[in-house]
């Protein structure tokens, strides 16, 4: 098994760039599965949102989902990430806020504190204004 960086699955996701979506491809068919990192999936959520892409939440979503039904791929823990994104699909914060509290819930963490006002209303996390 091999890691993938953010930049190989954007590449292999949005295929912009044909010569390195047939390096990425060839190497996630040859390598399977691949290990993806937490911090991979939030730059990559960041990336596809971002000015070079402007997916919208639902297309995001939408690729999350299919990557986590993937046998292609592993990921750093497959249910906290499913759970993050169950959050995300429902809330108003980023998903790396969400992976963010269901990672520190996990680990004991009875809360998590953050300025984002987008958290203010959501369960497991305290608002500071």
């Amino acid at each position: 098994m091999i890691g993938l960086d953010t930049n190989i699955l954007v590449r292999y996701l949005t295929r912009d760039d044909e010569y390195q979506w047939r390096q990425a491809s060839d190497l996630i068919q040859q390598n399977q599965p691949c290990f993806i990192t937490n911090i991979v999936l939030c730059e990559l959520v960041w990336v596809l949102r971002g000015a070079n892409y402007r997916l919208s939440k639902d297309k995001i979503i939408n690729v999350l989902e299919a990557m986590l039904h993937s046998a292609a791929f592993e990921f750093e823990n497959r249910s906290t990430v499913d759970l993050a994104l169950q959050r995300y699909k429902r809330g108003k914060a980023d998903f790396s806020d969400y992976l963010i509290g269901v990672t520190s819930r996990q680990a004991g963490c009875t809360e998590t504190a953050s300025f984002d006002g987008k958290l203010k209303s959501e369960q497991g996390f305290r608002w500071l204004e």
